[in-house]
């Protein structure tokens, strides 16, 4: 997984995604602190993101199963093991591929604004140094340098996007065994995730349960750590039980 094309191009195209949905107001002089997690928090609540959510979601490792039997590869390792502990390996594989893909990517991201922006948030820290000194105020209270609250902000966002990818995966995993088919184990989550959003958008505006997006900019981080738990159960349930028939 680590070293295949699917989860390298699910990488590169969720960098892409908050590259392109980042807010540009950068203007001449200084910054205030923390710009560089503010630009990486609105661009991952944005849309660029939502509509490439479940194409980078499902892209690393979604369909191994139906590549490693077409090639020959369980016939190889069933014998070395159990049929449990592959399933259990398997299922792990799949949603920790989907997961890592939008983690490194928010996370090179972040890297890339820290560079470009920080130096110029810095002289704002030496301002609200040199008031401290001055006034012997709190330096939190000047807002002089990155708040524990704006870093907690950011990696809430970034964590409840990884764990969106993964419940997206798990549901491309679910759809290739059952369908044993690569293309429905695409197409079926990507064209669900965007059905909810249709059903939201233009038929019940109230139902923010529907809506994946408020998933990722809302407080949702415990229904989707669950979400995750339950696909990812039932992946190895539905697996397990295909692998008995071989």
């Amino acid at each position: 997984m680590l070293t295949g094309r699917g989860l390298w191009t699910a990488v590169a195209l969720a960098v892409a995604a908050i590259l392109s949905g980042t807010g540009w107001s950068v203007g001449a002089g200084s910054l205030e602190p923390g710009h560089f997690l503010r630009l990486v928090q609105d661009a991952l609540c944005g849309r660029n993101v939502y509509f490439m959510m479940p194409v980078a979601a499902i892209l690393p490792w979604s369909d191994s199963i139906l590549q490693e039997r077409k090639g020959g590869f369980l016939k190889s390792v069933l014998p070395r093991g159990t049929r449990l502990g592959y399933a259990q390996n398997k299922v792990l594989a799949v949603a920790l591929g989907s997961f890592l893909a939008w983690i490194v990517a928010g996370m090179a991201v972040l890297f890339l604004y820290f560079v470009l922006f920080f130096p110029r948030e810095f002289s704002q820290w030496e301002l609200a140094r040199r008031e401290l000194a001055q006034w012997e105020l709190s330096q939190w209270e000047r807002g002089g340098a990155v708040s524990p609250s704006m870093v907690r902000g950011m990696a809430a966002v970034l964590l409840r996007c990884g764990l969106l990818a993964g419940i997206l995966g798990t549901l491309g995993g679910i759809c290739a065994v059952l369908s044993e088919s690569s293309y429905l184990g695409f197409g079926i989550p990507f064209v669900g995730y965007y059905f909810c959003i249709i059903l939201r958008e233009r038929y019940f505006p109230d139902a923010v349960w529907l809506y994946p997006p408020a998933w990722i900019s809302g407080d949702a981080g415990y229904f989707l750590l669950l979400f995750l738990v339950t696909s990812m159960e039932l992946h190895g349930y539905i697996l397990y039980g295909k692998l008995e028939e071989l």
